[in-house]
């Protein structure tokens, strides 16, 4: 039997007034690092007492939560807010609302065969921010989203590849095979690559333990299998399950294209179904709240 998505978990795919923000809660004193940011920890306490903010534009949230961030601080990404949801009581917003996260997935060719074989299509998830800036997002408005997805252009798929972003950082770039053996310090900002085939094999829904724990999409969107056992048990439902959703069945790579992540509450798990158009709530940590230097 196929498992319905309560419309309550993704009602934010719709327009609603009445959407608040999710209250801030400090019920726990956890101050564990869980990744490096520049020369900064980021920790848990961080994320877990972070602001949220929400618009009915993802573009609009994402716009609002730099702000607040500022360049010395950050927004949480999709391992770190799993990161936090372990940590936290299950009273905490993090399980009881749905949260987008600053991490993208971008699919495309790989022309030049840096990480596999030449022209193989591959996925690149990346997190801390890659592509997809506000006014990027708002750009593929314009441009008409391909699938609820923004196209890019070949360009800057290629760029991406190298680690070249838009505003001229350069991010590292990990084969999936180094984040799957265990690597670990990974930085706030970094990308996962993987075959596009391997994306695709996966399948989309609810998975018991070791069809979450050992997805291969499932550990490229975590950063890594350390926190995804510890997650998959708080999070799953009555009968075993936790969601991992995406859009990848039968979708053509040779167009370069992308769209961010959510991670949703209770078991509903990682999700990668959202059209770009849709509603967004992120975590923004100000630079005060990790101890960034001005």
């Amino acid at each position: 039997m196929i498992k319905i998505i309560p419309r309550e978990q993704i009602k934010h795919l719709e327009w609603n007034t009445n959407n608040p923000l999710p209250a801030n809660s400090s019920n726990t004193t956890n101050t564990v690092p869980i990744q490096n940011f520049l020369n900064q920890e980021v920790s848990l306490d961080a994320i877990l007492t972070g602001t949220p903010f929400y618009d009915s534009k993802i573009s609009v949230a994402l716009q609002q939560a730099l702000e607040y961030a500022t360049p010395d601080g950050y927004i949480a990404t999709m391992p770190e807010l799993i990161s936090a949801k372990i940590k936290a009581d299950k009273s905490h917003d993090f399980w009881q609302k749905w949260y987008s996260a600053h991490t993208e997935e971008n699919i495309g060719i790989d022309k030049k065969g840096r990480f596999y074989s030449k022209d193989e299509p591959v996925l690149v998830v990346v997190n801390g921010g890659g592509i997809l800036t506000p006014e990027r997002i708002t750009k593929a408005y314009e441009d008409e989203l391909i699938g609820g997805s923004a196209k890019y252009s070949d360009n800057e798929f290629d760029d991406l590849l190298d680690g070249k972003l838009p505003n001229g950082v350069t991010i590292p770039l990990y084969r999936f095979e180094e984040i799957n053996a265990g690597k670990s310090g990974l930085p706030h900002q970094f990308g996962i690559v993987m075959p596009y085939s391997l994306a695709q094999g996966t399948s989309s829904g609810y998975h018991k333990k070791d069809g979450f724990t050992t997805n291969p999409l499932v550990i490229a969107r975590a950063g890594g299998i350390e926190n995804l056992e510890a997650y998959y048990e708080l999070a799953k439902d009555s009968v075993g399950d936790v969601g991992n959703h995406h859009v990848y069945d039968g979708r053509d790579a040779s167009t370069p294209q992308g769209r961010l992540l959510y991670l949703l509450n209770y078991y509903s798990g990682l999700y990668g179904n959202n059209n770009l158009d849709v509603s967004g709530r992120f975590v923004g940590v100000a630079p005060e709240a990790h101890g960034a230097k001005k």
